[in-house]
């Protein structure tokens, strides 16, 4: 740990003394505990302390406090989750080291994302801004039989506001920082009658992007954000109540910095050196003219919905609970996938998707030993991923023959001089993949208390899929010379057609039980300890690749369904009066047939089975609240988890730290005229791979160097606000990444399969101040 952080840990350690014995005489007053949220992860309101899973849950104004609004941030105080953002169309979500972040059409997620319920888990339209919500909640370890599709090894439901009848409320926030950024937020909830309402939200958030585009134009990794919802709520009586919910987001950010560490920034006309080789230094990339209609780099992503949320009490121990919802997605992508200034090639990724979805729910709880739910769902989704790509055939042969001189290669100039003049200076091919899924689901889950003391808890789900997965890939113009065409044969590069450019399409059926069982023992109302068993399962998947040659058959591949076996036990407690919330889990959990994605030798990534894999855990986080001037909370959580057999035996999970943690404190004290509140927090986690091979020189084919990952690091934030004792409003500045720690997001990605990895920076140091007023 440097001197700075040393520096900043001991100022708050002594800013805590100070203010600590100040306010011991506010602790009889009852003030001084632990907020107690109330959450639905078992389909019926609890105390965290009562439900015996893994969960970790924010309010909104715990969120506000820590200044989260995206899910990266959010993943940084939640112990067994990370979550990866190169942008917001190709996000990875992990949960206990394993990753869903595949954007094909084909796939299935493994870590589920809710909207009240809704599943929103294609990766391609997950990625959502974090505003007016109620609350979060993560739940770890297979959750399959209460969240039902992907939720193999864990879900993530976020609560939405919803419109009150009860009363006027109104909120705006107004934020600016450097990189140029500002973002302005506001809600209105506005009754209507007494059994009527209306609930308007909203957020604008723009920041320039940080990496520096050293060929002129925007930086890269910008934020360009307009995300929007709208709530009705109607309670006729005091049986029925309804919300109907939309949801609207597009993004246009700027381009993702692939970086490369192979080749030196250069003009590209004279060959001049214009940057460096560091990984977090400025980049020198750009679309080739001409493709996908001369689109800049960067992504337009559209993401909207609408959500019926219906609940009827039949009876003092019946209720009906019915969850309606349509959803799409439309994105495209434009990327420099090289990671240098001379257009090797140059990728974009067109994903759509829609999806309909139907659960009924009939919940009992009369008030005794027995509570329990039940009912079925239905859920049909289409979708597809079209990705074009462009190379340029004459730089693909000098770099293929190790002609271009590393690290700082030629100028186009030289390079049409050297190269054949066959070859072509942009060749064009396109792949699509299909994929239709319709499902129907059965569950049910019932807690029976034995004693006053212990219960138990049973829960199953049966799933059948009906699925069509479907492939086509065709040459845009005309055959690749460098791939061998001929007058007769128009071959491609990195592909082969598909005969006249057609899809071809499969079908799959699958089918499948997943279950838990729990025990849960209450010592006393703030002691617990529970034991679980679950069974989670991803659905069986029909990959796609393109034909062996030119007009041949597409290649479909049957992968086996995912099954986890996952043993937890753990402990809950409120103690000293609620003042101390503590509690931790540990975990064993046992993989088979493992689905994972690789790197071909032609710079596709296809679906592989890698066979075993296991994982032990532990996850711990503690709330203090010794006064109510001082509030000091943190998270642990170690998982190691490896490859159990196949080529990977022994490799780390990618994206998955073997520690992490987080720390923090919250203390205020009374100034002139209003209330201080000061809020310093520090993550950190070990190192990371960003591949299954670990980037292991043998495990790979044109790869000799370990570098594609990421050694430990930790974050610093710092929040400092001033509430005023008159008046509804309040100011803070905040800076994140206080001490400007360089790290990458990810490394390797297509370039990989070239020998020449590319490297995604982390955010630098962000600072700022908001104002804040509520109504």
């Amino acid at each position: 740990m440097t001197s700075r952080k040393l520096i900043l840990l001991a100022s708050s350690a002594a800013a805590i003394a100070w203010w600590g014995p100040a306010a011991a005489d506010d602790v009889a007053d009852g003030s001084a505990q632990v907020e107690e949220l109330i959450v639905t992860a078992q389909k019926r309101e609890q105390k965290t302390l009562d439900v015996p899973i893994a969960i970790t849950a924010y309010s909104r104004a715990n969120l506000d406090r820590l200044g989260v609004q995206e899910f990266e941030e959010l993943s940084l105080y939640v112990p067994g989750f990370e979550v990866q953002n190169q942008s917001p169309n190709n996000p990875g979500f992990v949960m206990r080291g394993i990753t869903s972040d595949s954007g094909e059409a084909t796939n299935e997620p493994r870590v589920s994302v809710f909207q009240d319920g809704v599943s929103i888990s294609k990766s391609r339209g997950s990625y959502i801004e974090l505003f007016d919500l109620e609350r979060v909640e993560i739940a770890k370890g297979p959750q399959s039989t209460l969240y039902g599709r992907g939720a193999l090894i864990g879900a993530v439901n976020l609560v939405q506001a919803k419109a009150d009848p009860t009363g006027w409320a109104a909120s705006s926030k107004v934020e600016a920082g450097n990189f140029g950024y500002a973002m302005f937020e506001s809600m209105l909830n506005m009754p209507v009658s007494d059994t009527f309402a209306v609930r308007v939200a909203g957020r604008l958030k723009k920041r320039d992007g940080f990496v520096e585009n050293l060929l002129g134009g925007k930086d890269f990794n910008s934020t360009n954000t307009a995300a929007g919802r709208v709530v009705l709520n109607w309670r006729p009586t005091e049986k029925l109540s309804a919300d109907l919910i939309y949801n609207y987001e597009r993004d246009r950010p700027s381009g993702t910095s692939f970086k490369s560490l192979t080749y030196l920034p250069t003009n590209p006309t004279t060959g001049a050196v214009i940057g460096d080789l560091g990984r977090n230094s400025g980049a020198a990339l750009s679309a080739s003219d001409g493709f996908e209609g001369g689109k800049d780099l960067g992504l337009d992503r559209t993401v909207w919905g609408v959500t019926a949320l219906v609940d009827y009490t039949i009876s003092d121990s019946l209720s009906l609970s019915s969850i309606t919802a349509y959803r799409e997605f439309d994105s495209l992508e434009v990327f420099d996938a090289d990671g240098f200034s001379l257009p090797l090639f140059v990728f974009a990724e067109d994903a759509q998707g829609k999806q309909t979805s139907q659960e009924l729910r009939l919940n009992y709880d009369g008030g005794g030993k027995l509570t329990a739910f039940g009912g079925v769902s239905y859920f049909h989704e289409d979708g597809f991923q079209r990705v074009p790509l462009q190379f340029n055939e004459k730089i693909f042969a000098l770099h293929s023959a190790g002609v271009m001189p590393k690290p700082r290669g030629l100028s186009l100039p030289v390079i049409n001089a050297l190269a054949p003049a066959a070859l072509k200076s942009a060749h064009r091919e396109t792949s699509a993949n299909y994929g239709e899924t319709t499902a129907y689901d059965v569950f049910a889950d019932a807690t029976y208390k034995l004693t006053d003391k212990l219960e138990l808890t049973g829960g199953v789900r049966y799933t059948h899929d009906d699925k069509t997965s479907g492939y086509g890939a065709r040459l845009e113009n005309g055959g690749s010379v460098a791939g061998g065409s001929t007058p007769t044969l128009a071959r491609g590069l990195f592909l082969q057609p598909t005969k006249n450019g057609l899809p071809e399409y499969q079908d799959l059926t699958d089918e499948g039980l997943t279950y838990r069982v729990v025990g849960r023992y209450a010592a006393s109302e703030q002691l617990s300890f529970y034991a679980s068993y679950a069974r989670g399962r991803r659905p069986k998947i029909l990959t796609v690749a393109a034909p062996a040659a030119p007009g041949g058959p597409v290649r479909f591949n049957e992968l086996p369904a995912e099954k986890v076996d996952s043993y937890e036990v753990g402990a809950k407690s409120e103690l000293f009066e609620r003042r101390l919330s503590l509690e931790g889990s540990v975990y064993h959990y046992s993989y088979d047939n493992f689905q994972t994605s690789v790197l071909n030798s032609a710079g596709q990534i296809v679906a592989a089975n890698a066979g075993e894999a296991a994982a032990t855990g532990f996850e711990g986080q503690l709330n203090l609240r010794p006064t109510s001037n001082l509030e000091v909370f943190g998270t642990y959580a170690y998982n190691h988890a490896r490859f159990g057999n196949g080529i990977f035996e022994g490799n780390s999970f990618r994206l998955s730290p073997d520690h992490s943690l987080s720390l923090g404190a919250r203390f205020t004290a009374q100034v002139p005229g209003g209330a201080l509140a000061i809020t310093p927090t520090y993550t950190w986690q070990s190192k990371v791979f960003f591949e299954a091979n670990n980037d292991i020189p043998a495990l790979q084919t044109n790869d000799t160097i370990q570098d594609e990952l990421q050694e430990s690091y930790g974050l610093m934030n710092l929040r400092v606000g001033y509430t005023p004792a008159q008046g509804p409003w309040q100011v803070e500045v905040f800076a994140t990444n206080l001490l400007d720690e360089e790290y990458i997001k990810d490394a390797g990605n297509t370039g990989g399969a070239f020998g020449i990895p590319t490297f995604i920076a982390g955010e630098p140091r962000y600072y700022g101040v908001s104002f804040s007023i509520r109504y």
